[in-house]
């Protein structure tokens, strides 16, 4: 409910928002994958408000790049080590955070070619750690884009990516019973939290919840990487 929240209010931060907290809970895979499949939900709710302020000419080839990076994600969900995947997760996560925080308003070179390579990116990131929106961000904050625009651009790409994992993952046999349970669980309350943003995001001080979604990411993340490395210390 609080990620749907996020996501209705500024368009990101699902993964940035859910994963932390869930890991000190659940092993990494399930995280991702329940995190990613419930995302689908969100961005769709999303996608059909904001639909007018779709760039079709310029998503339709990070779209293609986000299908194509899918399986990478995929495949490093299914190999990589579970201590290994907490702490990576909880690093790009600080990292990405970080790069939020300080999005100063900059120019995106040669977006033609670097949309679908950042899209490539975001996608395998995304789909193998259930983070990658916040590179996504910064293309198009770089792109001159209002909020509406971000909001629209980000839902259009990730209802995509969201489908093409699931299709992935379905393929590996990564949807258990227990993660089914957990996504038909979780459903619910991401409508309820993306109908609370809504109705809530006009009154909103934007100021003030953002830094508070950053405290809240960067002292979980931190907890999740230091259980982490103690873990593997000892």
């Amino acid at each position: 409910m609080g990620a749907a929240f996020v996501i209705g209010a500024i368009g990101f931060g699902f993964g940035l928002t859910t994963s932390p907290l869930l890991l000190l809970f659940l092993d990494p895979q399930t995280v991702v994958i329940v995190i990613n499949a419930v995302a689908i939900l969100a961005f769709s709710l999303v996608l059909v408000e904001a639909r007018e302020h779709l760039r079709n000419r310029e998503l339709a080839p990070m779209a293609v790049a986000a299908v194509l990076g899918t399986p990478i994600g995929v495949f490093a969900l299914s190999t990589l080590d579970a201590s290994v995947l907490r702490i990576a997760i909880g690093v790009l996560v600080l990292v990405l955070t970080a790069m939020v925080v300080f999005n100063a308003e900059w120019k995106v070179p040669y977006p033609r070619i670097s949309g679908p390579v950042l899209g490539f990116i975001s996608s395998a990131s995304t789909t193998g750690l259930a983070i990658g929106g916040p590179i996504l961000v910064l293309f198009f904050l770089g792109r001159r884009m209002d909020r509406q625009g971000v909001r629209a651009s980000m839902a259009f790409f990730f209802t995509i990516m969201y489908i093409a994992a699931a299709i992935g993952y379905a393929i590996q046999g990564l949807f258990t019973t227990e993660r089914l349970i957990l996504i038909a669980t979780s459903a619910p309350a991401v409508a309820i939290g993306y109908w609370i943003a809504v109705r809530l995001t006009g009154r909103m001080n934007e100021r003030i919840f953002r830094p508070t979604v950053v405290v809240v990411i960067f002292i979980s993340s931190m907890i999740v990487i230091v259980r982490e490395l103690i873990s593997l210390l000892n």
